[in-house]
């Protein structure tokens, strides 16, 4: 049997590098997380920090090939993947709040999500696109920031959308009437900054013709949900300066020294000087 004492859960975090008025703002915290793919990975780890309310958005079900995924398990394949992350993350913190939408994120039910949550997570498919794009809308219409880590084999790039930057759809170039050939396009130019040697452009270009699937990596998931929990952390904490945002982002990559991490800056393309 272990405690369910927070201060003994968390008390190194608490005698290492958070001041308990920090810590009290993690544990007051909600953090809406749209997607339970990489999201999952995102939520055990903000459960790990001390966040106290979450609410997790998915529709599917754990399967042998979700193995990158913290709550794929052989014993969970199956399962809704929300209700097997509710389990997993009241086992981690007993005394937290996780608030389970098995309907997953649609048009009708987002802006209520949003209006409950002071942080967005964005890790939604995209052939989820209609309702990713009404994610950032309304996010963006409630003055919500929204953070989203796409993952690239060993690295993952980080997104963070401020309601006062550029918006989901002009920094992707999505307009409803461009062809999907076209659109996939064009969020691949954002999404990958850096091609890996084993994962060139033609792999990620035959995945958005529909002809492959995207190439994934436990680790670059891994390096995503990192990427994404330190954001989060940053703006409950009221760390602003801390935050790169769109147009700006922050790139890693494990497997290749010369990209270790980085800055990938499109600020050109919205009229200012990189």
């Amino acid at each position: 049997m272990g405690t369910k004492k927070i201060a003994d859960i968390f008390q190194r975090s608490l005698a290492a590098h958070l001041p308990p008025t920090a810590f009290s703002l993690l544990q007051d915290a909600s953090v809406f997380i749209g997607g339970l793919g990489g999201g999952s990975n995102i939520a055990e780890l903000l459960a790990r920090k001390g966040v106290g309310r979450l609410t997790i958005a998915d529709l599917d079900v754990f399967e042998p090939h979700n193995v990158r995924q913290r709550g794929s398990l052989s014993s969970t394949w199956g399962r809704a993947k929300v209700d097997v992350m509710t389990e997993r993350l009241l086992d981690i913190n007993p005394n937290m709040t996780v608030a389970p939408v098995r309907d997953g994120v649609t048009l009708e039910n987002v802006a209520g999500l949003v209006l409950r949550s002071d942080v967005v997570v964005d890790m939604l498919d995209f052939h989820a696109l209609k309702e990713k794009v009404a994610l950032h809308r309304a996010a963006r219409a409630q003055g919500k920031t929204v953070v989203t880590t796409p993952s690239v084999v060993n690295g993952a790039v980080l997104y963070v959308f401020s309601p006062e930057g550029p918006s989901f759809e002009e920094f992707f170039g999505y307009e409803p009437s461009v062809p999907p050939g076209e659109l996939a396009l064009r969020f691949l130019r954002r999404l990958i900054t850096h091609f890996p040697a084993e994962a060139p452009e033609e792999l990620y270009q035959a995945a958005a013709r529909g002809e492959r699937t995207i190439p994934l990596d436990a680790v670059g998931v891994d390096q995503a949900s990192v990427l994404a929990v330190v954001a989060v952390e940053n703006l409950i904490l009221g760390r602003r300066d801390r935050v790169v945002t769109i147009p700006r982002g922050i790139q890693v990559d494990l497997s290749d020294p010369a990209y270790l991490v980085r800055i990938v800056d499109f600020t050109r393309d919205f009229g200012g000087a990189a």
